[in-house]
């Protein structure tokens, strides 16, 4: 890109508070340019005011797992944009499952602001971002790829499959599913049997309490219930 052309960002966030701040970081760095905001992939059309921007700023934990499907709608749309995923969600999970998805960034919200404008910078450069952390994490993961691991089960979820835990840890039954994913009640029926399988779980009140447990490590359970 035109080194002497500001870099166009447009934030996608459901957090007002979020969005401001970081847009009071942007505004103030030299060679950025906030562009829009948006809290979904529908309204981008009418929040953008110019060309598709050069960086889509994406926080993947809206609701559930609906980050990871913005993404991909997201890259449908503006193919020709970057995705730079800003979240305060662990790294040492979400960043490769946001990096398959499509994202060419991911940082987390605790990082410092010098740090989230070099991540810009070289996304919009063409480059891929990670953490000097998660580098060292993929790179340990390289070194014991011959040897037999103790795997994250959580990992073993397509994404599909981790909204639908999620929803079970809230207390979703089948045709609530169904109903909020927009998926035939047979399909949800079949991502049950297969998080079961992949998780080890024999029975339907194993696989409950491992939802719920998980949303309490993730720290997002009480949210997931005033939702």
């Amino acid at each position: 890109m035109n080194k002497h052309t500001p870099i166009q960002v447009f934030i996608i966030d459901s957090h007002p508070v979020l969005v401001g701040g970081l847009r009071s970081l942007l505004e103030d760095a030299q060679g950025v340019e906030v562009c829009g905001s948006a809290i979904s992939v529908d309204l981008i059309p009418e929040r953008l005011k110019s060309a598709p921007p050069d960086i889509f700023i994406v926080d993947i934990y809206f609701k559930f797992s609906e980050g990871f499907e913005i993404l991909k709608g997201v890259q449908l749309k503006f193919p020709q944009s970057s995705i730079l995923v800003f979240s305060m969600h662990d790294e040492a999970f979400y960043a490769e499952r946001a990096l398959h998805s499509g994202a060419k960034g991911y940082i987390m919200m605790n990082e410092s602001s010098g740090e989230i404008l070099r991540a810009i910078r070289q996304v919009a450069d063409g480059g891929l971002y990670v953490s000097d952390r998660l580098k060292s994490i993929l790179l340990s993961q390289l070194d014991t790829s011959s040897k037999q691991e103790i795997v994250n089960p959580i990992k073993k979820l397509t994404n599909r499959e981790l909204q639908v835990i999620e929803l079970i840890g809230q207390g979703k039954n089948n045709r609530e599913i169904s109903t909020q994913m927009n998926i035939r009640l047979k399909t949800v029926e079949a991502h049950r049997f297969r998080i079961k399988e992949k998780l080890n779980l024999k029975h339907s009140t194993e696989l409950i309490q491992f939802a719920i447990h998980w949303l309490q490590r993730e720290g997002r359970f009480d949210n997931a219930l005033s939702s």
